[in-house]
């Protein structure tokens, strides 16, 4: 066995064990432990009270293999996309995930990703660094972002024993703010409002673009520049959606 294959090999087998271990069982880590109290440091009201013309945003998206995180399904794509203010600044995370499972026939008509696409890619906690050190300090935006931050706090709560504390937006709530409607809306709906053209639909990197300009769109219209992130974070609040 060539040694390149060999590493990959102890890669999985090395995610396995972490996944059977269960919550937290590798804190002893240092490097594990070096990321659990980076997220614990992030402050929440500092990102909130930041204007929006300075605030890092970084857009979200996956794809997974169904729609429960927690019964079983898991992530085999994610994108993370950095913004500055409303500005998209070229700075990027893209990778697809070996999900340790099968991907049905059902999630694979909607993402078109398959058993054979994900085969070779990383699994979840091989990436979780990069992941985590691209979120850094930001304010995560997201079309039911809900769904993505799911997706993504069990992973933390698996491997860190914690939660994303970041203050988030989602285009989707932004949308029914901005047009007094009411209901759920897809990306394409709410894009096509937007008059933001939609790229590459159902992967991670083409929602997440798509996405990022969404907001662009929209936030501007709801909130002034120099005014503070919390003023629409307030304003999605109030809908009482959740």
């Amino acid at each position: 066995m060539a040694s390149e294959q060999l590493g990959d090999l102890l890669g999985r087998i090395h995610a396995g064990f972490r996944r059977t271990l269960g919550k937290g069982a590798l804190l002893s880590d240092p490097a594990m432990l070096t990321l659990h109290q980076r997220l614990l440091s992030v402050d929440p009201k500092k990102l909130q009270n930041q204007p929006l013309r300075e605030t890092r945003f970084v857009v979200v998206d996956t794809e997974t293999t169904g729609l429960q995180a927690y019964a079983g399904d898991e992530i085999c794509s994610i994108a993370l996309i950095e913004m500055r203010g409303l500005e998209r600044t070229g700075r990027e995370f893209n990778s697809l995930i070996f999900p340790g499972r099968s991907i049905p026939a059902a999630s694979s008509r909607i993402h078109h990703l398959t058993d054979a696409d994900v085969q070779n890619a990383p699994v979840i906690e091989e990436v979780m660094e990069e992941i985590i050190d691209f979120i850094g300090e930001s304010v995560l935006v997201g079309h039911h972002i809900g769904f993505d931050m799911r997706f993504l706090n069990k992973l933390l709560r698996q491997e860190l024993l914690c939660h994303l504390k970041h203050p988030w937006l989602d285009t989707m709530l932004l949308y029914l703010v901005h047009t007094g409607r009411v209901g759920h809306y897809t990306l394409e709906e709410v894009a096509d409002h937007a008059r933001v053209e939609v790229q590459g639909r159902h992967t991670a990197r083409g929602d997440a673009i798509t996405t990022a300009e969404v907001f662009k769109r929209i936030a501007p219209v709801l909130s002034e520049y120099d005014k503070p992130v919390h003023k629409l974070i307030h304003q999605q609040y109030e809908l009482g959606h959740f």
